[in-house]
């Protein structure tokens, strides 16, 4: 039995126009080793994608975003994925929001340990996503990065590969 889980994730961006990613350890298909994704998380019962993204960046991130301000999504993605033997479906919507400053202060303590889920976090420049060989989640932010600081848009909501 496969599991629908729809997500949301921020893509944060500092004044300088870099973006903020956690690193953790994906599941599977993908290979246990350290990867990099963006703030954000499952959405729940009753929530709009938007409002999910804004409780997900308040509790790992510590920034309060406005669900107003986000906007419309800027990119979307789909895919399964396996964790801790159960199946999940997940369509994760992806917003964008310009924060004043890139600090992290968790407003709640991770409750899933055992998923490895948070081992620290680093602001990327554009650049320096195009230019990792690290796994980074989801697959083609790096491309979708410029217009965003600059306070463009792309034309509708692009979709992003799931796999790399």
């Amino acid at each position: 039995m496969v599991i629908e889980r729809p997500s949301a994730r921020v893509i944060m961006a500092d004044p300088l126009g870099r973006v903020l990613l956690f690193r953790f350890v994906p599941p599977q298909p993908w290979p246990k080793e350290p990867a990099w994704h963006l703030p954000g998380g499952g959405i729940e019962a009753g929530e709009t994608p938007a409002q999910a993204a804004v409780r997900e960046a308040l509790e790992e991130t510590g920034h309060a975003l406005d669900p107003a301000d986000l906007g419309d999504p800027v990119a979307v993605n789909e895919g399964v994925w396996s964790n801790l033997g159960r199946d999940f479906h997940t369509v994760t919507t992806y917003f964008f929001a310009r924060v004043q400053a890139p600090t992290v202060a968790p407003t709640v303590p991770e409750d899933h340990p055992e998923e490895e889920w948070l081992n620290g976090h680093r602001w990327w420049s554009a650049e320096e996503l195009t230019a990792t060989e690290e796994r980074v989640f989801p697959p083609g932010l790096a491309a979708l990065l410029p217009a965003l600081p600059a306070g463009g848009r792309a034309a509708g909501v692009v979709r992003l590969p799931w796999t790399h």
